[in-house]
């Protein structure tokens, strides 16, 4: 298997697994006794005298994006689904469901502990998490080459250069401080210390397929980054030949800064904007590996007899041999063995929202705008959220989402008696899913719990 299908699957199988960008439900963003809102917003810091989280259940959020789901690869026919490579359906309909760059992305942000106390004339938190962001991109092209292979006359060609994955784990240390500078406006920052643990990328820098009757030619030029943990096993010449998972430890180090403020109009109506996660890490003594240039061309089998040759050899079998010699040459890897620094900068995510509330704010409707920044696609949501507080330990909130992902519904249930604080919900929970709970559309999908107490 070769080095970059070993990083491609590593990818997947991380996103599967867990799921740059999780945070908090945007659901709970007006919700005010919940103890996690300043992970959206720093000036969100709750009023409380002080909080701890629960170790390691204080905050479990998970989360996934994705332009395509199962019903672009699998669709109905009769009592059955069948792949889109079936006979029956044609290839505009089968290709219709892809993108140009389908994605899948998952996120996974675990709070290990956090802990929130009045000081310096505001509130403050001290928080520990794990992330990890995980990617896999794959170019429309793939998916034609599997549905359509060879026209039957002429030249046929296939670009997949833009086929990558990615994935970035880190620990978090983060000091936020959440001030109220009059009775109407409260500001917030954050600083965060980034403990890398793990990075992978892996790209297809060049690699093109061109068929016609007389030649198939296959060139690739691809490349793998790999920080400390994802060891590169080489031979005496350079060649990769395994990948090894171990001697984890810090892998690299990083910095971010969260920022945010929201203003009081009156009684009745609030407006809020924040960034976060705007920050990098710098991966230390990453292995690279290529594989420049590699070509191979296939004009058919000559002068092959029919039987053996008298010494027992079989012209076709050596010529067969020669061409799977060939193609495995194809997928070889070199690295130099020297170590390189890779500086990768996380996804910042920015929010604007405003809200009213009604009956002595017992209920209030929220608009909240957010936009993640960061390649191979920016990700913009518009939530709109109804808010509800019957009482002084509960809190409610459903809410409708418009993105350029797909658009659905969530809700988010806050429990606040006066030592303890629990929520759980999802952001995104109306979609077609399949008899396994497979989503049939794009998915997108942010659910969470965590558990406090205030003291």
């Amino acid at each position: 298997m070769s080095i970059l299908r070993k990083a491609i699957y590593l990818a997947a199988a991380a996103s599967i697994a867990a799921s740059a960008g999780a945070q908090t439900l945007h659901s709970s963003y007006f919700l005010e006794g919940n103890n996690q809102r300043h992970t959206l917003n720093p000036a969100l810091a709750p009023d409380s005298s002080g909080f701890v989280t629960f170790p390691l259940l204080g905050g479990i959020n998970i989360s996934a994006n994705s332009n395509i789901g199962l019903g672009a690869a699998m669709q109905p026919r009769g009592n059955e689904m069948v792949t889109f490579m079936h006979e029956s359906i044609s290839s505009e309909e089968a290709l219709s469901r892809f993108k140009n760059t389908n994605i899948i992305e998952a996120n996974l942000d675990l709070n290990i502990l956090t802990v929130g106390f009045e000081a310096w004339h505001g509130v403050n938190t001290i928080g520990i998490s794990v992330r990890s962001a995980t990617g896999l991109y794959l170019p429309k092209t793939m998916f034609e080459f599997l549905k359509n292979g060879q026209n039957p006359t002429g030249t046929t060609e296939y670009d997949f250069s833009d086929l990558s994955a990615k994935s970035m784990n880190y620990v978090e240390v983060a000091l936020g401080h959440s001030h109220r500078i009059n009775d109407k406006l409260k500001v917030g920052a954050k600083l965060k210390v980034l403990l890398g643990g793990a990075y992978a990328e892996a790209h297809a820098d060049d690699v093109r397929i061109s068929m016609s009757d007389s030649r198939w030619q296959i060139k690739q030029k691809s490349s793998l980054i790999a920080s400390k943990g994802m060891n590169l096993v080489t031979d005496a010449s350079g060649e990769i030949t395994d990948v090894d998972f171990d001697d984890f430890g810090v892998a690299g180090m990083g910095g971010a800064i969260d920022l945010g403020a929201v203003y009081k109009i009156n009684e009745q109506a609030s407006v809020s904007l924040a960034v976060t996660d705007l920050g990098f890490i710098n991966w230390k003594n990453c292995s690279y590996a290529t594989n420049k240039n590699n070509s191979f061309e296939f004009t058919g089998f000559d002068n092959i007899a029919a039987d053996d040759n008298p010494d027992g050899s079989n012209d076709f079998d050596d010529a067969a041999d020669e061409v799977w010699e060939s193609l495995k040459g194809m997928v070889k890897y070199n690295s130099d063995g020297q170590k390189k620094g890779k500086t990768t900068m996380l996804y910042t995510t920015v929010r604007a929202a405003g809200e009213y509330g009604i009956l002595k704010n017992k209920i209030s409707f929220g608009l909240l705008a957010s936009m993640r920044l960061g390649a191979p696609k920016m990700w913009t949501e518009v939530m709109a959220t109804a808010n509800f507080r019957p009482s002084r330990w509960f809190n409610a909130a459903v809410n409708g989402s418009w993105s350029n992902v797909r658009s659905s519904v969530g809700a988010v249930l806050n429990f606040h008696p006066k030592a303890v604080n629990f929520f759980i919900g999802g952001d995104y929970l109306l979609a077609k899913y399949s008899k396994q709970f497979i989503p049939i559309d794009a998915a997108k999908l942010n659910v969470g719990l965590g558990l406090s107490f205030n003291f």
